[in-house]
């Protein structure tokens, strides 16, 4: 637990300093894409650049969200949040099933991959290590085609929201590349 608080601590340091440049530089102009918008198609923008499209609209919604930077924060809150509450479940279903044999593998295989999500979620670094984490689970029970998996609604969320956090980041980073390169003028505040 303390090595997740570290490491959230300074992922989320890493995040603010890194992105707050980024933010300065996107007040009213971001670019994704090599198109540049203006005013709120910033967050569409990274939206439509996810593979899971439904659950960022729902993201930005959320109170604090109207750039991308926070976008990004709240899906690294979100996902971080969701596989803590999936190595819990697996955890739980472990000790209420009594889960022996293979379905015991599984479920540590599982809660360990849950466990590395939440401390994989390091931007430019781990964020790819997350997503592999939070696909460990479908892969454990792949292994055992004959065992259904009493997760797997569970699997898919976790993965989808890790994978949103990836392709964010993509978005937030490739908007600040591009945002550095262009010049100041009457249109850039």
């Amino acid at each position: 637990m303390e090595r997740f608080i570290a490491t959230s601590l300074s992922l989320l340091l890493l995040l603010l300093s890194s992105a707050a440049a980024v933010e300065g530089r996107m007040s009213r102009v971001a670019v994704f894409d090599h198109h540049v918008l203006i005013g709120g198609d910033e967050l569409a923008t990274a939206c439509n650049q996810v593979h899971f499209r439904t659950m960022c609209w729902r993201l930005t919604k959320l109170p604090g969200v109207a750039t991308p930077r926070q976008l990004l924060l709240a899906s690294i809150r979100v996902a971080s949040d969701k596989a803590r509450e999936a190595k819990l479940r697996v955890e739980e279903y472990k000790a209420r099933t009594r889960a022996a044999g293979p379905m015991a593998s599984i479920t540590d295989t599982c809660r360990d991959a849950y466990d590395s999500v939440g401390t994989d979620l390091d931007l430019n670094v781990q964020v790819s290590g997350a997503v592999t984490s939070a696909d460990g689970c479908s892969d454990a029970f792949a292994d055992f085609p004959d065992i259904q998996s009493p997760f797997a609604a569970m699997q898919r969320n976790v993965y989808r929201l890790v994978d949103n956090v990836l392709n964010i980041a993509v978005a937030v980073q490739h908007a600040g590349a591009h945002q550095a390169k262009l010049p100041v003028g009457p249109h850039a505040h």
